[in-house]
């Protein structure tokens, strides 16, 4: 009998694997695996939303004028009609996989990346290409010797998830000048909020120097709106063509497009996140550090210590879940002897420190 078989390069793409959550727990649990703003979304988004939810029965804008108008507006780019919103930022890596690689193609993505890239690319038989880092930090020279004449996208999130390291700009910008004109440049800002609103400034003006470049963006990290799927990019004008060619019509549904107005207007909400998350990442590192646990600085919302081995490491987590402490073990990204864990809120962030502490006096 004839079967229905997928592709084969279908056949071959493994699902993404998410945080999750903490099964079979009873009460609270403290979860500190996904990279979640402790303080959930901006109170302004939270009333958009209740507004917005008497306007479900109509479809919103396709064009999304005034969102786009919105970010442009907040986020000082002079062109919204270069801005595309979209279903979470996957979307954008999705697409843009498809719009410009083609089965046996070649896209880049450094050693520890974001797991999406690896998906995208075998899920459209592209073949993903990893680039070696050095202490966990993507490289110009190392990417650069990895460009050959099939490379059609470089994926670069920075600052990275799950390490938390990040290239200068005038690395990117070396990286940039430096690339062939045939492959597509994507700078992955998801923790960009965390840096500064200078280096936001700064990777947006990327996209103005060079025509191979798209700024990616996303609402589910510092704005607390990970269930509504939101992003957005910023491209050439080209590009920008080509992506809105193929984009889902009402791909954002409107309670996103009302609460994305809201939040990324709330500028108190977001400096206080952003100050937050500084000092308390800060915290954790160096006392992760006192433990023994050595701990890299981090640029993003979360820290990654190390114990030293798997076997330590996997005992940690379980130690972590038998008391309702749910953190994210990132051995599919080839770190098995670490453990990722996202800045919280002061109360979280005491508990699991002083549960590690435990952990570290008996194991």
């Amino acid at each position: 009998m004839t079967r229905i078989l997928p592709l084969p390069h279908i056949a071959l793409t493994k699902p993404y694997v998410p945080g999750g959550k903490l099964k079979g727990s009873t009460g609270h649990v403290i979860m500190l695996a996904s990279n979640e703003n402790p303080f959930g979304p901006s109170p302004k988004a939270v009333e958009a939303m209740k507004a917005a939810a008497e306007e479900v029965h109509i479809y919103p804008d396709p064009e999304y004028g005034a969102l786009r108008e919105t970010i442009a507006k907040a986020t000082g780019i002079a062109d919204a009609s270069r801005i595309v919103v979209s279903s979470g930022s996957d979307e954008i890596i999705h697409l843009l996989t498809q719009c410009y690689a083609r089965p046996g193609d070649e896209i880049l993505f450094t050693e520890h990346a974001f797991s999406m890239y690896r998906v995208s690319a075998l899920s459209h038989g592209a073949e993903p290409v990893t680039v070696p880092e050095t202490d966990l930090t993507a490289g110009a020279n190392a990417i650069l010797g990895a460009v050959t004449d099939k490379t059609r996208i470089l994926f670069l999130a920075n600052p990275n998830n799950p390490t938390g390291t990040m290239m200068t700009v005038e690395e990117l910008e070396r990286l940039q000048d430096s690339l062939p004109p045939h492959v597509l440049f994507v700078v992955d800002g998801a923790y960009a909020e965390y840096v500064s609103p200078d280096y936001e400034a700064q990777i947006r003006d990327l996209v103005d120097r060079r025509v191979n470049t798209v700024m990616m963006r996303t609402f589910s990290k510092i704005h607390g709106l990970a269930a509504l799927r939101l992003g957005w990019a910023y491209m050439p004008e080209e590009i920008m063509q080509t992506f809105q060619r193929i984009r889902g019509p009402f791909n954002v549904n409107g309670l996103a497009v009302a609460a994305g107005m809201a939040s990324i207007q709330d500028t108190e909400f977001l400096t206080k996140s952003r100050e937050h998350n500084a000092e308390w990442r800060a915290r954790m590192t160096e006392a992760l550090n006192a433990m023994g646990l050595p701990t890299p600085p981090s640029h993003a919302n979360f820290v990654l210590p190390d114990f030293g081995a798997a076997e330590r490491a996997n005992a940690a987590n379980e130690f972590l879940k038998a008391r309702n402490i749910l953190v994210r073990a990132v051995g599919g990204y080839g770190l098995p002897t670490r453990l990722r864990i996202s800045v919280g809120s002061a109360e979280d962030n005491e508990t699991v420190l002083a549960t590690l502490r435990e952990f570290t006096a008996s194991h």
